[in-house]
């Protein structure tokens, strides 16, 4: 017989363990907000009020891959502890399982001065005066797989996408769908072919003119639609907006903000932030930024945040522009192995049935010559590093050079690389599509070195191909875009509405559609990054976005685990003991200087024969800030070609050889996210470790590194 203690021990020995194994799953993030269970894609409206920040997201309640898209919803009052929701906006079916809408992304705000007329009347104060409720309204794009007339007499298309709002008088909680949905049924007439890319509404209250503001994407046209309105419920078309900067692949989930210039609230700038898919700084997903002004109709860009792609930069010199179709290879000065020796550059328009945009000329480097078979090497003359940048165009698929293997039989990279005293110090793979984007690498640190360029060809996979075009030495780069962060798994970002101007809060998505549906986790797929508050500051006499973690972080901090100062930190590696389970959640901040090395910084979640490790510095040669995951763990879940997954990530930041450099890393279960000190760099990635080793080392590549400072802190769990 079980006495009533036993009884009572046993029942809390068992809660206690649901308590643990609680978000306690293989690679469930620690702090960074998913879902309970199943699929979770694009955060939406993203509001703030009476206390609460509301987090609304794409969801599938059905299952951990794409589909039934609804709204998951969740609220915390410190940005860092979430409480689960009921869902929402679900996603319709018919009683014969015909998918009638689908909630697609969107924005919400709350209408204080009931200009919709959702307003219920709450009681009455002190005097006798009614009290009415402040509704939360949601502006949404719905997406209807299946043609029907609906209830309202509204006649809809296969596939069509509209804008269409609900609202709620209880925070959130429930919610009505308005009778007379979609609010804004087509594009306009020029674009009613694009009727079913037509979505992701970004809403906000413009004071100035007191109306309500909306953008919207065309999104296989980049560009931005721009209405407005007095009531949520009609809207007039005020502008468009595109394409600028990265002017392909599909515009998605945009937002348009004011922000203040270095704190001065009599200096205010607008910002276009939005999605880029695919097409990403990296491959797939990949999020930018446009600087600007808006006058409650127009945003017009600031001219020094576009770029023309047509045009070289100032001063440039032209080092190849493979203008010479007729030519070979070796003609031109360059050197051909394998299939492709003998032969050269190829008409562009051969190639542009692949929508390759052959910017400014006729001929292009392409290793595209008999289908995706062709292997070899392509290599240019040797020439003096003179300037600080080279730039060029680029396009094909995603095969990155990855030292480990390069030139043995696991080699399968389809690359540029810039060779100098016999090492690849820069290389840059496709991002798996067909059109020409700029590349530039900061080669400062090897100015009046000895350096060529080289193409290499050694897989015969699908996509295994590579474009290159008008390769330039100038003193400045070519970016093609301001891209909001330089990882891989940054995507959908979406800003707070409710909060101050200097209060700009911004959570994206962190996948990339690459991969997402793919990534080995269960029961639920997909994370948010920390919430960052973003700003703008003058750095080098430009304006930029900059961005850092949430304050209210630091609430998960635990006391510093580890501290140190080197005056000089030796090159190799030195390992610090981080204590379990910290040493796979913690942030680690490092402050250095340059000495005599070349790269310094941290290894983590290494095991003992280094077989499985992530890797985060600095290159003082290449001047940027790098992530490396090619052994961060498993990839096998993308089984097929090109795998989009692994690499080497590099943000560059021009830095001086006295200046102190800081980095801030955020490490969780699955996911690395990297900060510089002044917030202009961002890399964001997603990690999954094969066990559970954790070493962490400090390294110095190439020489010494000075003054150098080390804090590190655990991150306790946010469940």
């Amino acid at each position: 017989m079980v006495s009533v203690t036993s009884c009572v021990l046993i029942a809390l020995f068992a809660f206690g363990h649901l308590v643990r194994s609680y978000y306690t799953e293989e690679y469930r993030p620690q702090f960074h907000f998913t879902p309970e269970k199943n699929w979770m894609n694009d955060p939406n409206g993203l509001v703030y009020h009476n206390g609460k920040y509301h987090l609304f997201y794409q969801y599938n309640p059905n299952g951990t891959t794409w589909g039934y898209m609804s709204w998951g919803h969740a609220v915390s009052t410190d940005l860092v502890h979430w409480k689960h929701l009921p869902i929402a906006l679900e996603c319709e079916v018919d009683s014969n399982g015909n998918v009638l809408e689908m909630f697609f992304s969107g924005s919400a705000v709350v209408d204080a001065n009931n200009t919709s007329g959702f307003a219920i009347p709450l009681g009455k104060d002190r005097r006798g005066k009614v009290i009415y409720s402040q509704p939360m309204v949601a502006i949404y794009t719905s997406n209807y797989p299946t043609a029907h007339t609906q209830s309202n007499g509204v006649v809809i298309q296969e596939g069509q996408q509209s804008q269409s709002i609900a609202f709620s008088n209880d925070d959130g909680l429930t919610w009505t769908q308005y009778e007379g949905n979609p609010v804004i049924e087509s594009p306009p007439s020029e674009y009613a072919d694009q009727y079913n890319q037509f979505r992701d509404p970004f809403v906000f209250w413009h004071s100035p003119s007191s109306k309500w503001i909306m953008v919207a994407s065309l999104a296989m046209k980049q560009i931005l639609l721009i209405y407005s309105s007095d009531n949520l419920k009609n809207w007039a078309l005020e502008s468009q907006f595109g394409p600028y900067n990265a002017r392909f692949g599909q515009w998605e989930c945009p937002s348009l903000f004011p922000l203040y210039v270095d704190g001065n609230t009599a200096a205010e700038k607008w910002v276009i932030l939005m999605g880029i898919n695919p097409g990403g700084v990296i491959t797939g997903s990949g999020t930018q930024t446009i600087i600007g002004s808006f006058n409650g109709t127009t945003f017009v860009a600031d001219p020094t945040d576009v770029t023309d792609p047509t045009q070289i930069p100032a001063g440039a010199t032209v080092f190849q522009d493979f203008e010479s179709t007729s030519s070979t290879f070796e003609e031109l000065g360059w050197t051909a192995t394998g299939d492709f020796a003998g032969l050269g550059p190829q008409q562009a328009s051969t190639v542009d049935v692949w929508n390759i945009m052959g910017y400014l000329g006729k001929g292009v480097l392409t290793t595209y010559l008999f289908g995706d078979v062709a292997k070899g090497t392509i290599t240019s003359p040797k020439f003096t590093v003179t300037k600080k940048y080279i730039s060029f165009l680029i396009a094909g698929g995603y095969y990155p050079y990855n030292p480990a293997t390069a030139g043995t039989g696991d080699d399968n990279q389809v690359s540029i690389g810039l060779v100098v005293g016999g090492q690849v110090v820069h290389s840059q793979t496709g991002t798996d599509t067909e059109s020409l984007v700029w590349r530039s690498w900061n080669v400062a640190g090897w100015v009046g070195k000895e350096a060529y360029l080289v193409v290499t060809d050694v897989n015969t996979g699908p996509f295994a191909h590579l474009h290159v075009d008008e390769i330039v030495f100038s003193d400045t780069p070519k970016d093609e875009a301001n891209w909001n962060d330089l990882g891989p798994d940054y995507y959908a970002a979406a800003t707070y509405n409710g909060l101050p101007t200097s209060e700009r809060i911004v959570i994206g998505w962190m996948n990339n559609w690459a991969y997402a549906q793919n990534i080995p986790t269960t029961p639920w797929r997909s994370a948010m990054s920390v919430p960052r508050k973003l700003a703008l500051k003058t750095i080098n006499n430009k304006v930029r976005v900059v961005q850092q973690p949430v304050s209210s972080l630091s609430s998960l901090y635990t006391s510093t685990l580890y501290s140190r100062k080197f005056t000089a930190l030796q090159s190799g590696y030195s390992k610090i003991y981080v204590p379990s389970p910290y040493n796979a959640r913690m942030k680690v901040t490092l402050r250095f200087t340059r000495g005599t090395g070349t790269k310094f910084g941290v290894v983590l979640r290494s095991n003992a024969t280094n077989s499985q490790e992530t890797v985060i510095g600095y290159d003082f040669l290449g001047q940027n800030v790098f992530v490396d995951r090619f052994k961060a763990g498993d990839n096998s879940f993308v089984d097929w070609e090109p795998n989009p997954y692994p690499g080497y990530f590099i943000a560059t930041m021009p830095t001086k050889s006295t200046d102190a450099i800081t980095l801030t890393i955020l490490l969780d279960w699955s996911s690395v996210e990297v900060f510089d000190g002044l917030g202009q760099i961002a890399i964001t990635s997603q990690i999954f470790p094969l066990d559970d080793s954790a070493q962490v080392k400090l390294f110095s590549e190439g020489g010494t590194t000075r003054s150098v400072s080390v804090s590190i802190n655990g991150m306790k769990s946010a469940w």
